[in-house]
Parts: C-alpha cells; structure tokens; sequence
C-alpha cells in the first residue's frame, strides 16, 4: 500500500514545481512589462515632454486672428467714397461629401456654374483626397448664410455627421457706393491672406497708399480652447488683444463736383478720343482740390479697365498702368500759351514791365537765328501794335519773345519760381512729378532763344496741379495757397505766399477775361456770368529734349468762374487729342460744361451782359 502513495506524492510536487516556474515566467512577464510601460512613460513624460504638450496644445488651443476695420474714405461732406466691409471664403471637405450630384445641383444654384462643372471639381478633388475646396471667394455673409440654409436643406435626409462639411473664412473687403468716382485718387487695395496674423488690405495705390499708416487698422488676436462646435470657450481664454480699426480720412472732394467734372471728361473722351485726359477743380482762396477725374479710367470695385500686361516689355508695363495714373501729379507737359499770364503777372510785379507797355506783331520775330511766328497770326498780317492785355487776348507769341529776349533767362527763370511751378506741391498724394527747366546757370548756347521760348510756354514741363495752383494766385489776388487733397487729418502745407501784387493779379484778370470774350477762349463763354480763362496748345517734346514730335499735341484750357468773384479754377488737359488740337475747340468746351454745372450748384447768380463792348469788361470787372 506504499508505492501508490509515493506516486502521488511525486506528482504533487512536480504539479508545484511547474506551477513554480509558471509564475516565475509570468513574473519575469511582467517585470519586463513594467519595464516596458516604465521606459514608455519616461520617454513621454520626461523625453517627449515638451513636444507633447505642443501637441496637446495645439488640438485643444485655437489661435484666432481678431480682423481689423480699414479706415473709411470721405468726401468734404463726410459722405464715404471707400469703407470696409466683411465678406468671407467658402470651402468645402470634399470627403465628407456624401451625394455629389446633389451638391453640385446646390452650388450650381447658388454660386453659378453648371452642375457638371461642379460635379467634375468635387470628384477630382475626392481622388486626390482633399480635405479643403475653395468654392467662392469674398462672397458677402448673407449669401454664406443662403448657401447654408440650402445645403441642410437638400441633405436634411442625412445624419448630421454624413452631411457636407461646409466653412467659411473672414476676409476684409473694400465697400465703393460709386466705385468709379475718383479711382485714380482713392486708389487699390489688395487681399493679403495670413492665417497667423490674419487677413488684411494693402494698399496699392492713392490715398490708399499714401495714407496707409491711418486708414490701415491692426489685427487682434484671442487664444482659448475650442469646442467641438468651433467656438472658443469664453472659460478657456487666457488671451485676447483686441483689433485696432483704422482711422478714416476726409478729402477735399466734393461728390457732386467730381461726378458732374467726370461726365464733362468723359464728353471729350469720346470726341477727342485722346491718349489721356485731366479736369480738375481748384478753390483758390484754400487750396481744396474739388474734383480730380481721369482718362483713362477704371472701376475700384469690379477692377474694369484695368488689364495685366501683355509682355514684359517696359511701354506694355507702361500702358497697363496707364487707367490707374493720376495726371494732376503724375503727368509733367509743356504749358504753351497757358504760361503766358504768370510770366506777365511776374514781371509786372517785379517792375521790370510796365502796363503801358507796347509790342508789335507783325506775323513772325527773329531771334538769333531762328524765327518765331505767331500761331494765330503767323501768315504775314500779325497783330500789329498792342497792349499786354490784349497779348493775352490774342494769344500772341511774338510779343511773348520781345518780352523774353528784353527781360532776359535769369528774369523769365525768376518769374516762373515766383509761382512754384518747380517746386513739389505736396497735396497729399501718393505719387507726385515735380516740374522743372534748365536752370539758367547751365545754359551757355542760344540764351535768347531759351528765354523766348520760356515766355510762351516752350522748353519747362509742369504738373496740372502747380499750373492750377498759379492760376489759383491769380483769382485769390496774387496770394498762392498750396493745394490739398485731404482736410482731416489736415497735412502740413507751405503757409500762404504773395507771389504777385493784388493790383498786377487783376490786371492780369482783366486780359484773361477778354481772351474768352473776345480771343482764342470763346468756347468757355457761359451766358450770363464773366469768365477769365487760357487756352494752351503745345506741341509735345520728344524724350531727351530733341526737338518735337510731329502731330502730338496737348490741348489745355484753365479758367477761372466767376472771374468777378472767383470761387474755382478748372483745368482741362487732353494729351494727343484727335479731331482737332487746339485748346480753345477740344478742352474749353469741357471747362464750359462744368463751369455751368458749378454756377447752378452754388446757385450763383448771373451778373454780366454779352452784348457790353470790349473796352467796357475791365471796367465791370474792376468795378
């Protein structure tokens, strides 16, 4: 009976050694997970530690950019020419797109297109397994909100998980109530997109530009966790610095000025059909600018008229620019008879002419050895004997180079500086050319002839906007004001300067006057009221001062309206009009139709009688 009992007893312990084994197995098992888990957690939480919690950082924190508001553009009256707006960008997840017929049907609708366009882009973008489709951009919010509304709409059969994934992107937007008022002087913006600093407008050019540090604004920001939804948790916030809207900027412009100054160019423009044209508005006792219009043109909302660039060549550069330059700073031309009261203006301030003064135009005058004509009267006859006035009237260059060959480069330089013809205007746009001539130090050969050439216009380029701030001295009685373009915030100006004596400035008036009654301004006449105004029609230079481009001309007019009590100076320029070249017949009509305009809106009453004789205007006008 003892044998089977040492079996079982073998076997018990052959049971407790394995089982022994077993757990020394399990044992090293799990030591070595330990170990294992061990190792884990020093790697995250001591090797990978901060790597981590940037993660972790970045799927539960949101940085959302905080957008700005670009300050607004107004006119004089305060009514806004530019202002900012919040439209935004739509995107869709085309992976979460269930049904892309149905979508396509829905965009279709609602952003245009056909069905099969959209159909096609979604598919396409499935199978390169994109998560983000841009479908609109800079669309208002309302429309986003229409387009929503439609798309749970039309997939209300679905659960909400499988519905479409629709989102939307917050983007600045320029807002014109009359995009095509001005656009070269307000000038463009651009869409900037940054997802760090958030989206913002840069300006490109015009106000726009030149005033870029006020009207720009700066973006916030605020960081927080996000909820599910894609709010921010108000709880969670731990920053947030709010946007700092821009400021906005008054100009001198009236919108009712700039809207009639712009149909009156855009009457020549089709006419004349010219490579460029300029009107603008003066008021000369301030300086305000109260109108600017351009030719070409284009409009700051839809961006028509403006085109890229066929080449790299610099003209085609040049051409493409062409409907965004402002011709009041940015075009320099040769004045032409225009010139001719300022010098005589000068001169008779500084005493070295005298009112009683007599010139003789006999058809042409010899200086050195080249001989002048005179333009209206070149075939013989001339003028004949006549006063200083009466040069204006007519427009005579033959008594403008008696005038330049006696007074000599120095005095005709002098005279044109009194006038800051060469000097920056500084009005406040973006971009400004500054006039300028030989100056008479530089000048060894053919001085006669360079001071002759200087007293009717030839051989000085000059900006629109200092010829008009000249002529302005002239109605304000010889007191120059320096132009603006902006009144809030108000820029530093050059203070008001005497540049000629006020008795000189009205006797100057007095010529100007009878050049529209009676000379080559006859076309700026409007009944019932007194003008003073000057035609211009110069030749255009050729580039590097070699001589004259056969055929291309500048036709001007500056006038001045009322001249018994002027309350504006207007300027018209067309540079190489067609259909005729002369400025009394291309740019004094233009003047006419905006001078009529201003008399109506200022509801200034009518005062003079066309039927008086020529001897009798200087004495209304003095009386």
């Amino acid at each position: 009976m003892a044998r089977p009992h040492t079996t079982v007893r073998h076997a018990t312990v052959r049971l407790k050694a394995e089982d022994l084994r077993r757990g020394q197995w399990l044992g090293l098992a799990l030591a070595a997970g330990g170990i294992a888990i061990a190792g884990r957690l020093v790697q995250l939480q001591v090797l990978q530690h901060e790597t981590l919690r940037q993660e972790g950082e970045r799927r539960r924190w949101h940085r959302r950019p905080l957008l700005a508001k670009r300050g607004a553009i107004l006119d004089r009256t305060g009514k806004p020419l530019a202002q900012s707006d919040l439209h935004c960008h739509v995107a869709i997840d085309p992976l979460s797109v269930r049904e892309p017929e149905r979508l396509a049907q829905v965009f279709a609708t609602h952003l245009g297109g056909t069905p099969a366009q959209w159909h096609q882009r979604i598919v396409e973008a499935q199978k390169h397994e994109r998560r983000y489709l841009r479908v609109a951009q800079c669309v208002p919010l309302e429309r986003y909100e229409q387009l929503r509304h439609a798309l749970r709409k039309a997939f209300a059969h679905l659960a909400r998980p499988e519905r479409p994934v629709l989102t939307r992107e917050i983007v600045p937007v320029r807002a014109y109530l009359q995009p095509t008022l001005a656009p070269q002087v307000i000038g463009l913006t651009q869409l900037v997109e940054d997802r760090e600093t958030g989206n913002r407008l840069v300006a490109v050019s015009g106000i726009e530009r030149s005033y870029d540090a006020l009207l720009a604004g700066k973006n916030g920001v605020e960081e927080g966790e996000l909820a599910p939804g894609g709010v921010l948790i108000p709880e969670t916030v731990r920053r947030r610095l709010l946007p700092q809207d821009g400021a906005s900027v008054r100009l001198t412009l009236d919108c009712a000025i700039q809207q009639a100054a712009e149909d009156a160019l855009e009457t020549l423009w089709r006419k004349h059909r010219p490579k460029g044209a300029l009107m603008l508005v003066l008021e000369p006792q301030s300086g305000d600018l109260l109108a600017v219009a351009n030719r070409p043109t284009f409009n700051l909302a839809t961006r028509a008229g403006l085109h890229p660039p066929r080449s790299d060549s610099p003209a085609e550069r040049e051409r493409a620019l062409e409907p965004m330059r402002n011709r009041a700073t940015e075009f320099l031309y040769e004045p032409g008879s225009t010139i001719k009261p300022l010098v005589i203006a000068a001169l008779l301030s500084e005493g070295k002419l005298d009112p009683s003064a007599r010139f003789y135009c006999g058809g042409s005058y010899r200086v050195g050895r080249r001989r002048i004509r005179c333009v209206v009267h070149g075939r013989g006859r001339g003028h004949g004997l006549q006063t200083l006035e009466e040069a204006i009237c007519h427009s005579c260059n033959v008594a403008m180079a008696q005038i330049g060959t006696r007074i000599g480069l120095e005095g005709i330089y002098r005279a044109l500086q009194r006038f800051h013809l060469f000097e920056p205007m500084r009005a406040g746009f973006a971009y400004e050319e500054v006039g300028h001539t030989i100056p008479p130090e530089k000048v060894r050969w053919g001085r006669e002839v360079r001071a002759a050439n200087l007293a009717f216009g030839q051989g000085l380029l000059v900006s629109p906007l200092a010829l008009a701030a000249a002529y302005g001295a002239l109605a304000n009685n010889g007191q120059w004001v320096a132009p603006r373009i902006v009144l809030e915030p108000a820029p530093a100006r050059q203070p008001p300067q005497v540049v000629v004596s006020p008795e000189h400035a009205r006797y100057v008036m007095e010529g100007l006057i009878r050049a529209v009654e009676r000379g080559t301004g006859q076309a700026a006449q409007v009944k019932g009221y007194l003008i003073a105004g000057k035609t211009g029609t110069a030749q255009k230079a050729l580039p590097g001062g070699r001589g004259y481009a056969p055929g291309k001309y500048v036709a001007s007019f500056v006038g001045i309206v009322p001249a018994d009590a002027p309350r504006a100076v207007i300027l018209v320029m067309a540079d190489e009009p067609q259909h005729g070249y002369h400025g009394g017949e291309v740019a004094a009509p233009a003047f006419r139709q905006l001078a009529q305009f201003l008399l109506w809106y200022w509801r200034i009453p009518a005062t003079w009688r066309h039927d008086f004789i020529a001897p009798r205007i200087a004495n209304r006008y003095v009386g």
